[in-house]
């Protein structure tokens, strides 16, 4: 069977379709929760994980990398090159103000960070960023958990579609830095 490479056209429109999924996904929860919600412009606490992503993804990260004027570019380079995973430093796309530099190109978990997550192998569990949801008693499940189920089945088949292989899930600093 043919396996389409992750930076082909064909694979980032598809991975692009997954990802306004998400964002279409994401929107309702935060119309409807948004004073429960700290994420802004500028709050970054989600940013200072070790985030592993996709290789699909990792070259949507290259791809803004390279789409970002030069210096931010060599910016970024810089601290994704000296990146320490897990300690606790600000993921090397985030400016000094606290903004995503390759906002348009993030992954999937960067959508989705903020609101209560669902996994599907622990799908008895929500959990969110520290700062939100603090005072909520009814989180409506049919809007947060469903369209997450649909997230996972649609990354399942995004997968198949494009038969790739077994994840090569590196940091977002390995992929930045070696773009």
């Amino acid at each position: 069977m043919h396996r389409e490479p992750p930076d082909s056209e064909a694979a980032q429109r598809r991975l692009r379709v997954h990802l306004r999924l998400i964002d279409d996904g994401v929107a309702p929860v935060v119309a409807r929760y948004r004073e429960h919600i700290a994420c802004r412009a500028g709050c970054s606490e989600c940013c200072h994980q070790t985030f592993r992503v996709s290789e699909l993804e990792g070259q949507m990260l290259r791809a803004g990398l390279a789409a970002a004027p030069p210096a931010v570019a060599r910016e970024i380079s810089a601290r994704a090159a000296a990146y320490r995973p897990g300690s606790g430093e600000a993921c090397p796309a985030l400016a000094g103000d606290g903004t995503c530099q390759v906002y348009d190109h993030r992954p999937r978990i960067c959508r989705k960070y903020g609101i209560p997550l669902w996994h599907p192998d622990r799908p008895e569990e929500l959990s969110t960023c520290r700062l939100n949801f603090r005072a909520v008693a009814d989180l409506d499940a049919e809007l947060i958990v469903e369209p997450q189920a649909g997230w996972a089945a649609d990354w399942i088949s995004l997968r198949e579609q494009l038969t790739l292989g077994p994840q090569d899930n590196r940091s977002i600093a390995e992929w930045l830095r070696e773009g």
